[in-house]
């Protein structure tokens, strides 16, 4: 079973040498390494080419945001499992991939495996939070709570099946298709207490008060193009969850 791990980035100088060192160190070596930059021009694609010969794809050309360049990276794939791992991103150790491998063949109906993600400080390896995929149940979705995503493996026939990410999101696009792989289409998932990735606090959704609220209004509007019922009061539940998380990290 082969997994396809696929690095999005984009003016990435500071970061992406650790997240293709991390991804280019793991154990488990059945694997292709697509990058998808969006036309970097800050030394980016310069340290890209140090390790051309171990990267099985690179694309770079700008594109309509990050769910464009992921999709350009999923429909390149030739793995048996999809991998997302940011620029500022790193897997948690070497084993990762062979530890998700495992759980995908000892389970062979298995469409999608959960996993923690650390969020560390930025330019610090302080541990802010920790986001337990324990922490995730299906009806959480209702309350605009999803697992993370870095952590989140899934099989490349649930793309096929139940479609990419869709492009009318600027920052909840992973959420909209969280609700439609398991709210609609019921995939199956298994939680694991495993830790698969480190990243950096101040992700697009939290940046600002102003991201904060697109946020919030695409993830009531992906409630509405999928036909399930929330509110606003709903998705504001989820925080005092993300809290929760800040104190047992």
């Amino acid at each position: 079973m082969k997994i396809s791990v696929i690095t999005v980035c984009y003016n990435s100088v500071k970061t992406i040498e650790k997240t293709i060192n991390s991804v280019l160190s793991q154990n488990f070596k059945n694997f292709e390494y697509i990058i998808i930059d969006g036309g970097s021009t800050d030394g980016t694609l310069e340290i890209i080419e140090k390790f051309k010969n171990k990267i099985d794809n690179v694309i770079s050309k700008k594109d309509t945001g990050i769910f464009d360049a992921i999709n350009k990276g999923i429909n390149l794939s030739n793995g048996d499992i999809i991998s997302i791992i940011h620029s500022d991103d790193i897997f948690f150790n070497n084993d990762v991939l062979n530890i998700v491998h495992k759980n995908f063949v000892t389970k062979p109906d298995l469409e999608c495996l959960i996993g923690t993600t650390l969020i560390k400080k930025v330019n610090s390896n302080l541990i802010l939070r920790k986001y337990n995929s324990r922490f995730f149940k299906k009806w959480m979705l209702y309350f605009g709570y999803s697992p993370p995503h870095p952590s989140t493996f899934i099989k490349k026939s649930v793309y096929e099946k139940c479609g990419i990410y869709k492009l009318n999101y600027e920052i909840a696009g992973d959420f909209e298709f969280f609700l439609r792989i398991f709210l609609k289409f019921n995939i199956s998932f298994k939680t694991t207490d495993e830790k698969f990735v480190i990243m950096s606090m101040g992700g697009k959704s939290t940046a600002s008060i102003k991201s904060n609220l697109i946020s919030n209004q695409e993830i009531l509007r992906s409630f509405k193009e999928n036909k399930i019922y929330s509110n606003w009061f709903f998705i504001l539940a989820r925080f005092p969850i993300k809290l929760f998380q800040f104190i047992l990290k």
